[in-house]
């Protein structure tokens, strides 16, 4: 066992694969964390976590995953103790506020940041993206790109952006984090060919032995995943190369969103393809052995959400060869020729128009990306053909499903996932150590954050005057000593608003050792905090003033 280089920002909303709304970045979760389980080597898994609920949910599901190491969990007022592990992984692209947050740690940054993109179409998302070269991101964080197709487009959202800020601001060096490409992992061992499944499958779904099915799983969604109509004419009009004796199965397996999409799909289905038998699989049990019942498997994505794919990853594991488009993730994933085929695709334009409608506020997400996904072409003749190839040549099939399942084992499997991490995370050790400090690094006396300045600072220019280590305080008329000026100032403390933050104010014992060389008469607020603990000196200097506030102290006269 290692001690962990890297720790988990943790919420249950990146890691749960149960709620109703299923997303690629929940499963992908899912899987990092169970990929750590099973192949980190660490002595003890850590996560940031933001609540006592979500700390306990963390130790919930490694326990579910049969962790046989400890759960440690640091919570908010722990952050600088991240450096212990030497990396804080987030399950999204959001690194800027954690890059500022770490700034106003005392000591140097002491760990790098490491984001993962899912679909990179929100707004959210790239504004996320955008915002990295305006915030103290650092050489020695990354960003990992799931696909070299995102990495293009977070390079192309960087250029324009740098672009700008050259001209706006004069900048002479734009830099954001590292862009490694790292692939969503599976879990191979899990996913192999399961022949008992397989006949227990087809048995139920009514599929003979020597009929040909043709798996889709994942959201059923024309708008936000991919159109079935390729899939629909392309299988069906390829079932004709099935065998003698044989017929075509088309397996929707996934969820829908709603009774729109539900419609949507039945009615295509109906118009488009009477003649093709079609099983509906829904969730709970999308996610199962169900795979093993097929022969192969199509993923027809043509949506600007999809960034990667991770069904046709799994569909590998699972030694069945994709029919997938030639877009996005799928470009790395599915081998041309080897281990399935991908059909071409063809993008419009335009839609400049659709970007400012978005980003108006006059279309929602969904009719965004569903607006680009209009003017997205799947070619329907080369998705007939692929289809085509694979129903009527079993040896193919035969080669391909090995050639998939070896890729998978190979490739996607968490354990060489998992490596790709732990090579990244020693990586970015080396650049900090190296020499290569903080951009920008903060200055003494400076605000970490610009826009989040001291706010006895900000609005220096509202009071009359600020409280310094020069201004003379006297204790209040009618209070003789210190003790006196305690008592009072507990009575008030005690009165609903009489602090309306109660909990910032120092105790009664501090407020004793800061009032005592009143007694003796007019003195500095320097002089009252001179003798405290540094780390508490500056809370009771303040708190000065909240004594002036409730007449316990009475500001003096300089001399």
């Amino acid at each position: 066992m290692t001690k962990p280089t890297a720790a988990l920002l943790y919420a249950p909303d990146g890691y749960d694969t149960s709620r109703p709304k299923l997303m690629g970045r929940h499963a992908a979760g899912a899987g990092f964390l169970g990929g750590l389980v099973r192949h980190a080597g660490f002595d003890r898994l850590v996560a940031l976590t933001r609540s006592p609920g979500d700390a306990a949910a963390f130790r919930a599901q490694l326990a579910e995953l049969g962790a046989t190491v400890p759960a440690e969990t640091l919570g908010d007022a722990e952050f600088p103790r991240l450096a212990e592990t030497g990396c804080l992984m987030l399950p999204g692209p959001e690194l800027s506020s954690f890059a500022w947050r770490r700034r106003r740690m005392s000591a140097a940054p002491a760990f790098s940041l490491v984001g993962i993109t899912h679909t990179i179409a929100s707004a959210t998302a790239m504004d996320s993206i955008a915002e990295m070269l305006v915030a103290p991101v650092q050489p020695w964080d990354a960003l990992i790109c799931t696909s070299t197709a995102v990495q293009a487009a977070v390079r192309r959202l960087w250029q324009a952006e740098g672009a700008w800020l050259a001209r706006r601001t004069g900048a002479t060096r734009i830099e954001g984090p590292a862009l490694p490409v790292i692939p969503l992992g599976v879990d191979a061992t899990a996913l192999a060919p399961d022949p008992a499944a397989r006949a227990e499958w087809r048995q139920r779904l009514d599929i003979r032995p020597q009929d040909i099915a043709v798996l889709h799983h994942g959201r059923l969604s024309f708008h936000a995943k991919g159109h079935p109509l390729p899939m629909f004419l392309g299988i069906a009009r390829a079932a004709a190369a099935a065998p003698a004796g044989a017929k075509v199965v088309l397996i929707l397996s996934g969820w829908f969103a709603d009774t729109v999409q539900r419609r949507a799909f039945s009615g295509m289905a109906k118009a488009l393809a009477p003649n093709l038998e079609i099983r509906l699989v829904e969730r709970p049990e999308t996610n199962t052995t169900l795979r093993s019942a097929a022969d192969l498997f199509t993923l027809l994505s043509d949506n600007i959400q999809e960034s990667y794919g991770l069904a046709p990853v799994e569909a590998l594991a699972a030694g069945l060869p994709v029919v997938g488009t030639d877009w996005d993730g799928l470009k790395d994933t599915v081998e041309h020729g080897v281990t399935g085929f991908r059909v071409p695709t063809l993008l419009a334009g335009p839609m400049s128009d659709l970007a400012a409608r978005h980003d108006d506020g006059m279309d929602t997400y969904d009719q965004y990306i569903g607006g680009v996904a209009q003017f997205t072409a799947v070619d329907v003749g080369a998705a007939e053909t692929a289809f085509a190839a694979l129903i009527g040549d079993a040896e193919l099939r035969a080669r391909m499903s090995a050639a998939a399942r070896a890729r998978a084992v190979e490739r996607y499997d968490w354990k060489p996932v998992i490596g790709q991490y732990q090579r990244l995370w020693a990586e970015l050790a080396k650049l900090r150590g190296a020499g290569r400090g903080e951009r920008a690094a903060r200055l003494r006396g400076e605000d970490p954050v610009p826009r989040r300045p001291d706010p006895s600072a900000l609005f220096a220019d509202y009071p009359t005057r600020r409280l310094t280590p020069e201004t003379r305080l006297r204790l209040a008329p009618g209070l003789a000593d210190a003790a006196a000026a305690v008592a009072r100032l507990q009575a008030i403390a005690g009165l609903s608003g009489g602090a309306a933050r109660r909990e910032l104010l120092p105790s009664a014992e501090l407020f004793q050792a800061a009032l005592a060389p009143l007694e003796a008469g007019p003195a500095t607020a320097g002089t009252l905090v001179a003798d405290l603990p540094p780390g508490q000196a500056r809370g009771v200097f303040r708190a000065l003033a909240w004594l002036v506030k409730i007449d316990v102290l009475r500001l003096e006269a300089a001399a």
